[in-house]
């Protein structure tokens, strides 16, 4: 009867401690997803960001605290906005630039992943450096509130200051292979 007593005590704080595990993983997983979809969709675009990163990381993220923060706060306080039309447009922006600061940081992931292995494919230096930015982002307490924000904040800057969107790039080569035609065999 004792035995029972003393299991039934300690499992509740063991499945809180799995619920917290998952939440981790899942915020893990979520941050190198969009890191390597954004790799993936816009290669060059992420190039330029890491090169940003490269020579102007300090200007990149005194850019973002300017513009991403208020964009973020407006979106905090969307609730206390009285007007329907006007909370939806301070929503819609608030997830707008975190989208954004997801894609500019990309490019510190890729910064990060250039560093960690410089031979390596694009798509591996950029999950090399997103699962160093992502273990940084999700340590409780100095993660969530100084790294987070002031990560996804450099993101943002890095974007305002690369301008990706204005250079006129081709599109990189896609490789093909040449279609392989099977030797005749000789009877």
């Amino acid at each position: 009867m004792r035995l029972w007593r003393k299991t039934s005590f300690v499992m509740p704080y063991t499945g809180i401690v799995l619920a917290i595990l998952a939440a981790f993983f899942a915020a893990f997983l979520i941050l190198i997803a969009h890191w390597i979809a954004s790799v993936g969709m816009f290669p060059r675009a992420v190039e330029k960001l890491a090169d940003t990163y490269q020579h102007r990381a300090v200007r990149a993220t005194l850019i973002g605290i300017f513009t991403y923060g208020p964009l973020q706060f407006i979106g905090l306080n969307a609730g206390n906005i009285k007007n329907g039309p006007a909370k939806v447009v301070a929503l819609v922006l608030a997830f707008g630039s975190l989208l954004v600061a997801l894609i500019g940081t990309a490019g510190l992931a890729m910064r990060i992943g250039r560093n960690l292995s410089p031979d390596g494919d694009r798509w591996q230096q950029a999950l090399r450096g997103g699962v160093m930015l992502a273990l940084v982002f999700i340590t409780p307490f100095l993660g969530w509130f100084f790294m987070l924000p002031i990560g996804l904040a450099s993101g943002f800057g890095a974007i305002v200051l690369t301008r990706p969107w204005k250079a006129r790039v081709p599109s990189l080569p896609v490789e093909v292979p040449a279609p392989s035609i099977p030797e005749p065999a000789l009877s």
